[in-house]
């Protein structure tokens, strides 16, 4: 009798882990079905500076030791020192280009499946810190259909989001069996490495540490002092990441090099202004998590623009801080849970917030991706209530008024989240996209001009073509006109103009651009293109030597500045910017071609056949 009664047991056990099981995969299985219409998509946005444009990426396994000691941009970004290190995803991207080439498949697919296993990290680790099934899967489900997170699955260069999260993840898990296995050391290592790895994939991991000694206090199981004591081997992997850091970027950029562009806040003109407007955005924020429509790459300069105090607006989003703050103190012994999640939200969107410092940008809907899982845990604690022991009320529940509704809101944002995948095809088709619903954004209308003129330049020549062109210009002319500084689309309008065939348009804007941003290397070469074209040798190696000085390792500019040399004769000359081009483009078949006439030109057959064998027949 007793041994069919263990039997039972063990049974009804290994039926009950069955079902918790499945309970968290169903969400990740959701959510990856969710963004399958996004496997097919191109390279979007950033992509193009990470992957496509970034040289050290483009070398495969070579390039990984040079992402782990460069900042972030290095590879895309001339000699200007950037304030980000996040190597993990770069050193994936170089892994995954040297597997796949120029493919933009395989990035979307590790996406996915990096999202996936997010939820069911997400929806496991609240069940076990928890101890409840019904909230745990209720959070994983909303967190897999909010579309506030397209931005950072649907677009590649956002695994570093995607990395950071996992890994925090894997750190709140780790600290679990910490807290309930306190002799078992390899769980503390194993927490600490993945901490390390977190804050390699994105610097805002650290403000996930207050989370860690919280949960202790919230669902530990009569945590000592020495629990939370224990928590400040996480300063660790910190402190080592922060020396690297600083090792790797020397001082942090300051904020007269945030760009307006990127973040409007940095025009404020006095402390009044600037609190206020970084309250406006706050709100923004908030109003994305509850009612994400219509979404937006982009609410740069100007589409949330400066204000002040007399903005309803302003009031608004500040008495949901206030009461939000004040939840936190109600809510301390009376429902932790919810007091936890308004912590979680607050402590990880602090950075993001621009309330600390003003960081690179304004706006991003990227930057809700880890807090928006404080948020979402609030919200499925107010739909599930405090009972535990829900196993047996599942399917009671999800006939309730809250489980029906609960089912609304998850079917309505799986909706929205299907139909904004589809704007991350492609750079032209997001810019296509939110331009309608933010006519007066600057930069988004500059982008988009820049990648209307991207399409024109793949269609061959005739009226269509024309057409597209001239509507970029027309773009790029709102933009100089509402800001005039804008040196980027003086120097777009340059090229386009080029292309339509007006040379002089070309090159007035050409030298607007230059004495706006005399750092502006791709106006200065693009500069000698015309020169070259009227013969004048002279002007054409004067700018292409501009643009190198200020851009090193511009290939474009390092060819036509070696073709200069090679127009005139001079062969042996030509081929120190030939080689300096080959350095950062090694399989440059253009490049290759001109190296090797330049050694027929002087006589040496042997080394240009040396290069000829490396041209792809």
């Amino acid at each position: 009798m007793g041994t069919q009664r263990k039997k039972l047991k063990r049974s009804q056990t290994t039926q009950a882990n069955s079902i918790k099981f499945w309970w968290f995969l169903i969400p990740a299985l959701l959510g990856m079905g969710l963004y399958l219409n996004t496997l097919g998509h191109q390279w979007c946005l950033d992509d193009y500076s990470v992957i496509v444009d970034n040289w050290v990426t483009k070398q495969g396994w070579s390039g990984i030791t040079t992402h782990l000691t460069h900042d972030y941009r290095y590879g895309y970004w001339s000699n200007s020192q950037g304030d980000l290190y996040r190597p993990l995803s770069l050193i994936m991207f170089s892994i995954e280009w040297a597997l796949f080439g120029d493919n933009s498949m395989p990035g979307h697919i590790v996406n996915v499946l990096l999202y996936g296993t997010i939820l069911f990290l997400f929806g496991y680790s609240i069940y076990k810190w928890s101890g409840r099934v019904l909230i745990s899967g209720l959070a994983a489900l909303l967190f897999a259909v909010h579309p506030i997170h397209t931005e950072v699955v649907a677009n590649i260069k956002s695994r570093d989001e995607l990395l950071s999260m996992f890994f925090l993840l894997a750190t709140w898990l780790s600290w679990f069996y910490v807290h309930r296995k306190p002799n078992q050391m390899q769980f503390l290592i194993l927490a600490c490495l993945s901490f390390f790895m977190a804050l390699i994939s994105k610097e805002s991991a650290l403000t996930f540490l207050p989370v860690i000694p919280l949960s202790l206090y919230v669902f530990g199981r009569q945590p000592a002092r020495t629990d939370y004591y224990k928590t400040s081997y996480l300063l660790i992997p910190a402190g080592i990441f922060l020396l690297l850091r600083q090792w790797v970027l020397g001082s942090v950029k300051g904020l007269d090099k945030v760009s307006v562009l990127d973040n409007v806040l940095s025009s404020a003109p006095d402390g009044v202004t600037l609190v206020a407007s970084v309250i406006r955005h706050i709100g923004e924020y908030l109003k994305m998590l509850f009612v994400p429509w219509p979404m937006s790459s982009d609410k740069g300069w100007n589409q949330i623009p400066l204000t002040d105090f007399g903005d309803i607006y302003v009031w608004v989003t500040l008495l949901i801080i206030l009461a939000g703050l004040s939840a936190i103190i109600y809510y301390w012994k009376r429902d932790k849970v919810i007091m936890f999640g308004l912590v979680w939200f607050a402590a990880t969107f602090s950075l993001a917030s621009n309330l600390l410092f003003l960081i690179g940008t304004s706006y991003g809907e990227r930057l809700l991706f880890l807090p928006s899982a404080g948020f979402i845990l609030v919200v499925s604690q107010l739909f599930s209530g405090k009972q535990a022991g829900e196993e047996a009320k599942l399917t009671h529940w999800f006939k309730s008024i809250k489980g029906m509704v609960f089912l609304a809101i998850a079917l309505l944002f799986s909706v929205l989240t299907i139909q904004r995948n589809p704007a991350w095809y492609d750079s032209y088709t997001l810019y296509a996209t939110d331009i309608k619903n933010n006519p007066d954004g600057i930069k988004l209308r500059y982008h988009y001009a820049l990648e209307t003129g991207k399409q024109a330049s793949n269609l061959s020549d005739g009226e269509e073509k024309k057409t597209m062109l001239q509507t970029s210009l027309k773009d790029l002319e709102k933009v100089t006109a509402v800001h005039p500084n804008y040196w980027e689309a003086h120097s777009t309008a340059g090229l386009y103009a080029f292309r339509l065939g007006d040379r002089n348009r070309a090159m007035a804007s050409y030298q607007k651009a230059v004495a706006l941003n005399p750092g502006a290397a791709i106006a200065w070469s693009n500069m000698g293109i015309i020169y070259a074209e009227r013969g004048e040798l002279d002007k054409a190696f004067e700018v292409y030597s501009r643009a190198v000085k200020e851009d090193p390792k511009f290939v474009d500019a390092w060819l036509n500045l070696g073709a200069i040399h090679a127009q005139q004769g001079r062969f042996t000359e030509a081929l120190g910017p030939f080689q300096e081009a080959l350095k950062y483009d090694p399989n440059n078949q253009r490049i290759l071609s001109m190296i090797a006439a330049c050694y027929r030109d002087l006589g040496q057959p042997d080394q240009a056949r040396a290069y000829e064998s490396r041209i792809q027949k």
